[in-house]
């Protein structure tokens, strides 16, 4: 009896049933390893990624529909000089839903990656079998490319994302006659447009679909996808056609440009399909590896280019019997997708009014690894299959290591050309003076319709008492304990502030190697010293002029106004004008020797606040003394404050001088 059990236990494991058990174990293990790699290579090195304008105004746009109810009707500005749909807001306000932080979007974006590395498994998984499945996967993992477009919060980046789920449920709808598939797939090509232009490459190859396969026979499913396509355009549609008259003059001028007609998609395509040449997008363009690992990069781009070439002459082949024969399984449906899929990209933009970028290549970049992973299915030796998922494997560790590596050295240091500030070194700065103080950001720049840093901040202490300020030509202080924080040491803001020697306690927050620290003071009473002082004169803005001073500047006249913010304060933008005369030009009644208008952040105004500002000229040709009218006035109606209870006329400037050229 012992005996036969244990015959039975070995017949058990060897048989066919055991056998099976252990290819599903074997291929487990392996599809766990691939989604380790894809993982770690997009969700690993968190906050090492680009936070500039692009990605801080459409994380701000996502904030302020997640957190405030606006919802979004226009997306950012495009590449092509007009706004896109706000498809990527309402993405992107899932992740803001649950948390302010970029940081969560930012991982939101890098796991929608990974789990595009399992989606295209399983949709290679069910035509060819595990070994194309997990060769597809593997390269889509590594791939240089689909991981760098993985790492931030960029539109773009969800394009990979939607095309693998629009190509599993345009298969799925047509082999297995599902009407929701269907539907879906068809809703998600009007819809990936809608997220980032570039993705009006997948509606050509739907189109394919439907006319290949005669969908207009199953015209409920293609109608119902359509119309919730155009449901999703319609907020967009109408806010431009009854309240964007900027919109339409910007759509009107890009309808007159002359189109042009330009194979680089086809280059860019092809290097991306093969990973090749993508170290301008980390490290810059002035990056070079040592040359053996540049010669195995280059190595690895080749066999990859090979296994696509390959691929492609099989899937022809193939997609020509197929089409002889009838067959509208799963393997055939893929088939005949893939082909137009992976071409649809440079066709569509063979012909374009815009300049067309690498990223507009991302719907169709998928496509590709499903080209490479045919070639196992269609082989019919195991050896050839086994070499084949050996190669894929090989190319792809050759692309992991140089772009892990990538990224642990943008980490650490700046690269001319390559990424930015990385999210970690700010979002570390803000939380490092979150201690129930309002933080004063200094940047250059107040409006996050236009500045990145405005953006960035506003993004990074959403939910914390703050206020952004355009240090230019501002500096503003609060009435309260506070922290002054600027982006740069050598920003006007910080340079005034030293000179006026406030605040206490001074902080620096590193950036990365070859890039200057953030700085920070904590202020407790703001009382501007060195600065001349004068009979109070207050405007009917509620700025009173405290002071002025002269100083000599990186060679240039500065001249620096105190004032106190007492209110009422007017809700309108406020302006600085400054008039540099001399005694000639004030004696013969002429004009200005020179103009020098400057915005002072208004809008960040509060009652008690001090406030300088500043206006720099060049050195006169005439003598001294010199003489400086000031004044507010708002913007853009330009209506000068009024002096209040000053004799003769209120909106006469305020005369400051007389002074000698500093140094004279």
């Amino acid at each position: 009896m012992h005996v036969t059990g244990h015959r039975r236990r070995i017949e058990e494991l060897f048989g066919e049933e055991g056998r099976s058990r252990i290819r599903r174990v074997l291929e487990a293990v392996a599809l766990t390893g691939v989604l380790a790699l894809a993982a770690l290579l997009r969700l690993g090195w968190p906050g090492v990624n680009s936070f500039s304008f692009d990605e801080a105004r459409l994380s701000l746009m996502a904030l302020q529909m997640a957190r405030q109810g606006e919802f979004a009707r226009l997306g950012m500005q495009s590449s092509t000089g007009v706004p896109n749909f706000p498809a990527a807001v309402w993405i992107f306000a899932l992740p803001y839903r649950f948390s302010a932080d970029p940081l969560v979007a930012t991982l939101f974006v890098a796991l929608l990656g990974a789990l595009a590395v399992l989606g295209l498994w399983w949709l290679v998984r069910r035509a060819w079998g595990a070994w194309a499945a997990l060769t597809a996967a593997v390269l889509f993992a590594a791939s240089p490319f689909a991981v760098l477009y993985s790492r931030s919060i960029w539109s773009q980046d969800l394009l990979p994302p939607l095309a693998v789920l629009w190509a599993v449920t345009g298969v799925a709808g047509v082999s297995q006659q599902k009407a929701w598939a269907l539907a879906f797939h068809v809703f998600l090509a009007g819809f990936a447009f809608q997220v980032h232009y570039a993705g009006i490459a997948l509606i050509p190859a739907t189109l394919w679909l439907v006319v290949r396969y005669r969908l207009w026979r199953r015209w409920q499913a293609v109608l119902g996808g359509g119309v919730l396509a155009v449901l999703s355009a319609w907020p967009f549609v109408h806010t431009i056609w009854c309240c964007a008259p900027g919109v339409q003059a910007d759509l009107g001028r890009l309808w007159q440009r002359s189109a042009q007609t330009d194979v680089v998609a086809f280059r860019q395509l092809g290097q991306m399909s093969v990973g090749a040449d993508w170290e301008w997008l980390l490290l810059g363009n002035q990056w070079v590896w040592n040359r053996s690992l540049s010669l195995t990069m280059d190595v690895a781009s080749l066999a990859m280019a090979f296994l696509i070439g390959l691929g492609l002459v099989g899937l022809t082949w193939q997609a020509w019997r197929d089409a002889q024969d009838g067959k509208q399984d799963w393997r055939s449906v893929l088939t005949a997708l893939t082909l137009v899929w992976a071409l649809s990209a440079p066709l569509v933009f063979l012909r374009s009014k815009t300049p067309v970028f690498p990223q507009y290549q991302l719907a169709v970049l998928p496509a590709f690894f499903v080209v490479a992973g045919s070639v196992t299915g269609l082989l019919k030796s195991r050896r050839g299959s086994l070499a084949v998922m050996a190669l894929a494997l090989a190319i792809a560790m050759v692309q992991a290591v140089p772009v892990a590596r990538g990224v642990s050295v943008v980490a650490q240091q700046l690269t001319p050309g390559g990424l930015g500030t990385p999210l970690a070194r700010p979002r570390a700065a803000v939380q490092s003076l979150m201690d129930d103080r309002p933080v004063v950001v200094h940047a250059h720049g107040d409006v996050p319709e236009f500045f990145g840093d405005a953006a960035g901040f506003s993004v990074l202490l959403w939910d914390y008492p703050h206020r952004i300020v355009d240090g230019r030509s501002a500096l503003l202080i609060p009435d309260e304990s506070s922290h002054l924080l600027a982006t740069f040491a050598d920003l006007p803001a910080w340079v005034e502030l030293g000179a006026s020697n406030v605040g206490e306690e001074m902080h620096t927050f590193p950036r990365r190697e070859g890039e200057p620290p953030y700085v920070a003071l904590t202020v407790e009473e703001a009382e501007p010293g060195s600065f001349v002082p004068v009979e109070p004169l207050t405007l009917a803005n509620g700025a009173q002029l405290k002071g002025w001073r002269v100083r000599l500047v990186d060679g240039h006249l500065r001249v620096t106004t105190y004032w106190k913010l007492l209110g009422p304060l007017s809700p309108a933008s406020c302006h600085q004008f400054n008039h540099l005369y001399s005694a000639q030009r004030i004696k013969e009644g002429e004009g200005p020797l020179a103009v020098h208008d400057v915005p002072l952040s208004s809008h960040a105004w509060q009652v008690g606040d001090t406030l300088v500002t500043w206006a720099d000229f060049d050195r006169p040709a005439e003598a001294g003394p010199f003489w400086v009218d000031i004044g507010m006035y708002t913007w853009p109606d330009i209506q000068r404050s009024p002096v209040q209870d000053r004799p003769g006329d209120p909106l006469a400037p305020i005369r400051l001088g007389p002074f000698e050229y500093p140094g004279q």
